[in-house]
């Protein structure tokens, strides 16, 4: 077994705040209807499945872009699973509403923990977005209007891409970012069960925090969190929602009533949610210094 970072013992808080898995054992039915849905996104016919962006076994994606004559915004979305599991084919049913809406959706997905670090990952996914930016006009979507979106780590990641550095190519080209119950600060996880998989030190966790960083895009941030979840996983949107508005960033913080760590991507998914109307908004919104006449 793997040990905890700097020979840490688990702290049994965090780990009350942070492994899920104890918490929600129903999270495997909800996972299964999300399964069972995705399985029926897959087989739409605006559906180009495991278009290869890198060299990794890992590093595919899949696209949907809806029938049209115009170019629609891309709508990236990156899953979670404490970047140890899942798969992006469980999630594929998100691209359903936003279809029908006339938005293209793109699910990457990447290398899983033990077999590579956090930051690896986490370039990886990078990565992903920067192959997206370069095949717009190729695949059929406005790579001039993205939004990029995740859940859990993958919003941690969605995050760590709307920073300047990491992915320069969204320069010009980022509408806004959307994180659900995300993680925005890493350094609790390394007292965790979490951390005997993932294998992160001290340093890790540092340069993966994304508080105190001044360079992120300067586009509308959308967090939200369920009321169900934990204090930890609430204060994770709520802690980075007054650090964005305190770098001068347009930013909302929701908390959906009702909604816990994993059944809040219906909110995100389903048309008629106010989480879903406000990524759309999002996504269909001008971009700054457009011609009005032209957006």
């Amino acid at each position: 077994m793997r040990s905890l970072s700097a020979g840490q013992a688990i702290d049994q808080n965090y780990e009350s705040q942070y492994n899920l898995r104890v918490r929600h054992p129903e999270r495997g039915q909800i996972y299964t209807r999300y399964a069972q849905a995705s399985e029926l996104t897959r087989q739409r016919p605006e559906a180009r499945l495991d278009l290869r962006f890198g060299d990794k076994p890992s590093s595919t994606l899949d696209l949907f872009v809806p029938r049209s004559n115009e170019a629609p915004p891309l709508l990236i979305f990156i899953h979670g699973g404490y970047w140890r599991a899942l798969d992006k084919h469980g999630f594929s049913f998100v691209a359903d509403a936003y279809l029908e809406s006339g938005i293209a959706v793109a699910l990457p997905n990447y290398t899983l923990a033990p077999l590579a670090g956090v930051r690896e990952i986490v370039q990886e996914v990078c990565s992903s977005l920067s192959w997206l930016v370069a095949h717009g006009e190729e695949l059929g979507y406005d790579a001039g209007r993205i939004v990029v979106s995740g859940h859990s780590a993958g919003g941690h990641m969605a995050a760590a891409a709307a920073r300047r550095g990491n992915v320069p190519e969204l320069e010009g080209r980022l509408l806004g970012y959307v994180g659900l119950s995300s993680l925005f600060d890493l350094a609790p996880l390394l007292s965790t069960s979490v951390n005997l998989d993932l294998g992160m030190t001290h340093e890790d966790a540092e340069a993966l925090r994304l508080y105190g960083r001044r360079d992120l895009y300067q586009v509308p941030m959308l967090l939200a969190s369920g009321e169900l979840e934990t204090q930890g996983f609430q204060s994770q949107s709520a802690n980075f929602a007054q650090f964005c508005a305190g770098c001068g960033l347009q930013v909302e913080n929701l908390v959906i009533p009702g909604r816990n760590h994993f059944d809040i991507l219906t909110d995100f998914a389903e048309a008629g949610y106010p989480l879903f109307d406000k990524t759309l908004a999002l996504l269909t919104r001008a971009m700054p210094g457009a011609d009005p006449q032209e957006a």
